[in-house]
């Protein structure tokens, strides 16, 4: 019976169905072509985002070494500024006849007229 039933469907080749074949045909193709430019955009972003986080790694590296550097640059300065106030001071002792007596009484065992020099043995610092 059933056999009977579709023997007598019959498919309609109309105008209509022909149009309709040719809509899905071209939706299907539609949706090919943006899943392709989906597809391209999605890798052209891609490279694009790993360009710029190349870019912005390669900049946080320089910056870390940048800040390295004058972090010891700033340390090297302090340095020198001790350094220099310290020979400044020298300096000024050194302008002041006072220091320059004591300097040659204690290294060159300079005496002033009328003193008279006594030279005690140094104390080891494993007496004390």
């Amino acid at each position: 019976m059933q056999q009977d039933n579709q023997k007598k469907i019959r498919r309609l080749t109309s105008e209509y169905m022909e149009k309709q074949v040719q809509m899905e045909e071209q939706r299907l193709r539609r949706q090919k072509g943006l899943v392709r430019r989906l597809s391209v955009f999605a890798v052209v972003f891609l490279i694009i985002l790993g360009a710029g986080g190349s870019v912005l790694y390669q900049q946080h590296v320089s910056i870390q070494k940048q800040q390295e550097t004058n972090e010891s640059l700033e340390e090297e300065l302090v340095v020198r500024e001790k350094e220099a106030s310290q020979l400044e001071q020298e300096i000024k002792w050194l302008n002041d006849p006072e220091y320059i007596a004591e300097l040659a009484r204690r290294d060159y065992f300079l005496t002033q007229d009328g003193e008279i020099l006594f030279q005690l043995p140094r104390q080891s610092t494993e007496d004390n």
